[in-house]
């Protein structure tokens, strides 16, 4: 909505509406393209396909990628040209060719956003975005149409994988602002009529405004809720405990953008009697891993290609916390080769078929941005701090502040059952989780404030870890 930012958030709230169909009705001729739909029919075929025809198509498509960068990425044109890479290698070794590249940073990619956009003359610009800024400021994307086609097919192909057809009625919590920030009454929320999709601000959910939540939810009755797991979380508990009757089920419902927690899950399934599904993209363009109908991760290899490595940059052992560097097809336009985005992932300590009929390979758990891991010198990486909360009750939201690796805050917004005894088991299980030694700080707070984009970081930690 940039084009009219500043426009809809001084107007009127007849004026948004009317602001946020004109921007759906733009963004759906601009997204949804013939190019779109033959990329959809294409990646749902692969959904199902034989492993080996996915790595011929992954084979391929990192060649055409390495290639493109290579011809007209300035950045990368100077690295090929310094590493002495050949277009025959490119063509022929394309796997070879990526393991000789050097890992792009975070900061390289924010501060060489020219030297990065691709300046293929069949690639002209469609559409600026940028990054949420959850470490800093905003990082700047661009679009070519092809770039679009290919993101909005895989988010698609994602979704029919669990059943939904994309003519459901929508639900979206997202860190958008929707409406007034300083608003303290309803509505909270603005429907677009253009995409059946009802757009609601996360940044009102409070335990005093989650009854009008609901009893719009109750009058709109969608059949597809999408968005920040801490949103659904905050409404899925207030159902739960304030015995509220919802008057539909969802056909599902899906999260993303922040770390998804076991107790999370279980509450918003429980409340909303449907399955939730988690995936894991980003903004910047990487490659998907996305939860099929069976409960399992599976990692989109026709979306990119991921390399899970240690501390060290090495392949990561099976069983072990993983970062991700990833190199997409998704975003052709601004490339990521070897881009480390700063998130992890719990590995499998074995490889397994899924049932549901995907023969891609899958992971365990979804960690989350570097900084969500936690470190002690006792237990060395933490990635799930979400079990620590198994069997508590009387915590209505808590967050944990690692300040140092021998110092941990707990932030809890608590109800009237909570109590010292809780506590005390509280602590107890976090100390089993990151050592004896670390000492732990529990707060009762009123409120914790969300991020600037709208999200809850659950778990931050304010140290680097230290190099062994």
């Amino acid at each position: 909505m940039a084009f009219s930012e500043k426009l809809y958030r001084k107007a009127p709230y007849f004026i948004k509406v009317v602001l946020l169909n004109v921007k759906s009705f733009l963004n759906k001729r601009k997204r949804y393209t013939p190019q779109y739909h033959q990329f959809l029919a294409h990646y749902k075929g692969l959904w199902l396909a034989p492993i080996d025809e996915i790595k011929t198509y992954q084979n391929d498509e990192l060649s055409k990628l390495l290639l493109e960068c290579r011809a007209h990425v300035p950045y990368y044109q100077t690295i090929f040209e310094t590493l002495e890479i050949s277009e025959k290698e490119c063509a022929s070794n394309p796997f070879g060719v990526l393991k000789q590249l050097p890992l792009l940073t975070k900061e390289d990619r924010k501060n060489k956003v020219e030297d990065i956009v691709n300046q293929h003359p069949d690639r002209p610009l469609v559409e600026i975005g940028y990054t949420s800024g959850t470490s800093g400021s905003p990082t700047e994307i661009h679009f070519d149409s092809e770039t679009l086609a290919r993101g909005f097919a895989l988010w698609s192909r994602f979704h029919h994988t669990i059943g939904i057809t994309g003519d459901e009625r929508m639900v979206r919590f997202s860190g958008r602002i929707i409406v007034d920030p300083s608003a303290k009454k309803p509505p909270f929320w603005i429907y677009s009529r253009i995409d059946k999709q009802l757009y609601m601000s996360a940044y009102h959910l409070t335990t005093t405004n989650c009854a009008a939540y609901i009893k719009k939810l109750n009058t709109y009755k969608p059949e597809f809720l999408d968005g920040y797991p801490s949103a659904l979380y905050v409404l899925a508990n207030y159902v739960l405990s304030q015995n509220t009757t919802l008057n539909f089920v969802p056909k599902a419902i899906a999260v993303t953008a922040e770390t998804l927690y076991s107790y999370q899950r279980i509450a918003i399934e429980k409340a909303f009697g449907c399955k939730v599904y988690n995936q894991y993209a980003s903004s910047e363009g990487s490659p998907l891993i996305t939860e099929c109908t069976s409960g399992n991760l599976h990692v989109n290899l026709d979306s990119g290609i991921f390399e899970f490595l240690d501390a060290e940059n090495n392949p990561a052992a099976p069983g072990n916390i993983a970062k991700m560097v990833v190199s997409s097809f998704r975003n052709l336009k601004t490339p990521l080769l070897r881009y480390n985005i700063n998130d992890s992932v719990l590995l499998p300590k074995k490889q397994v078929l899924c049932d549901c009929g995907c023969k891609m390979p899958l992971v365990i758990k979804i960690v989350g941005r570097e900084d969500d891991v936690l470190w002690t010198p006792e237990k060395g990486y933490v990635g799930r701090m979400d079990t620590a909360y198994k069997g508590i009750t009387g915590i209505v939201k808590s967050q944990l502040i690692q300040q140092s690796p021998e110092k941990l805050v707990v932030n809890n917004i608590v109800d009237h059952t909570y109590t010292a005894a809780i506590e005390a088991k509280l602590i107890q299980n976090l100390n089993e989780r990151l050592g004896k030694d670390i000492h732990i700080v529990v707060h009762s707070v009123d409120e914790i404030p969300l991020s600037a984009n709208g999200k809850f970081d659950a778990v931050k930690r304010e140290f680097e870890i230290p190099k062994m």
